[in-house]
């Protein structure tokens, strides 16, 4: 179903300021999830049916809790995931303004990030190198080899600033992401693939028993290897209890790297633009028409739903978000 652009963003303003939010905070929560949802990303308003992502009533104003010139750890303190993660991006970014390169990470925060190429993406933008990294208590995925969900899906996501804009790459290590599966659910679809198994551990295609069961990891093994780096850097290094545990303390971790350390930015940013042309211009396998980089497609589906004022969204997924708002 089509609908304008502007009447998209009210409602989910609404909804947040329905689900509690300060007018602040609701404005990163909104860019965050309008970002996703823009790219055809499963972290947009899908994230605002159903239970959706209410204000946490015993949250209060994140803190850093220990700071050195080319670092700092934040105490959440409850505030959702999306309003500490921009911030500690915002943090990194002014470290590396005078350090060169900062590491930057949060622990106890509330619900979901959301598509986290949206921080590194933020780094990016300001001219450094980004890596964003989440992960939480929330059990959804198996480690390879196994049937039982012990990782969250563990994304992780990577910005690099180039001559011709921002490259960004942003995944699950998980098969599929959590809310796709809620998508799924929503849409009435079954998965194109087995990417979990049900509560009995038997492989479905079906969300609704995934989200009962387990998803798989992407890519077998190393998809269960980069789950394991996820849960060190945005878990164990931070000091969030996010792993086999019933605590909610979720955690996140940013890195900038300023090009500059090692060479000029300039020349970096040529040489990265350098490398795209390259990887765009081998050949292609039959039936490829064009060779795609990180973040092309979801920067393409930006540019024309800007340009047009209308978004497409699934019908379900939009009643559902409209109900919310009336109810």
């Amino acid at each position: 179903m089509k609908i304008a652009l502007n009447d998209l963003n009210e409602l989910v303003s609404k909804a947040l300021k329905k689900y509690g939010y300060s007018d602040e905070e609701a404005q990163v929560l909104r860019e965050v999830l309008m970002y996703a949802q823009m790219r055809g990303n499963n972290q947009g308003i899908v994230k605002l049916i159903g239970k959706g992502i209410p204000r946490n009533t015993e949250g209060k104003p994140f803190e850093v809790v220990k700071d050195t010139p080319v670092s700092a750890l934040v105490n959440g303190n409850f505030t959702h995931a999306m309003v500490v993660m921009n911030a500690i991006a915002d943090i990194a970014i002014e470290k590396a303004k005078t350090s060169g390169i900062a590491i930057v990470g949060n622990y106890n925060t509330a619900e979901s990030t959301g598509a986290i190429g949206y921080y590194a993406g933020k780094i990016a933008k300001a001219g450094y190198i980004g890596l964003a990294f989440s992960a939480s208590p929330f059990k959804t995925t198996a480690p390879f080899g196994s049937n039982e969900a012990m990782f969250c899906t563990n994304p992780l996501a990577y910005g690099i600033p180039s001559q011709d804009g921002e490259i960004v790459f942003d995944m699950t290590t998980s098969a599929v992401a959590y809310y796709g599966l809620i998508e799924a659910k929503t849409a009435g679809r079954q998965l194109p693939e087995t990417f979990g198994y049900d509560s009995e551990g038997t492989e479905t295609t079906d969300p609704a028993s995934i989200m009962g069961g387990a998803i798989k990891t992407m890519a077998g093994h190393k998809g269960s290897g980069l789950a394991l780096l996820v849960q060190v850097l945005a878990g164990a290094l931070v000091s969030a209890e996010s792993f086999n545990s019933d605590s909610d303390n979720a955690g996140n971790f940013v890195i900038a790297i300023d090009p500059n350390l090692l060479r000029e930015k300039d020349d970096f940013k040529k040489e990265v633009s350098n490398i795209v042309a390259r990887i765009k211009e081998s050949r292609k396998t039959p039936g490829t028409s064009e060779i795609m980089i990180p973040g092309e497609r979801g920067d393409r589906m930006t540019k024309q739903v800007i340009e047009s004022g209308e978004i497409d969204v699934e019908d379900n997924l939009l009643n559902e978000l409209r109900k919310v708002v009336e109810d």
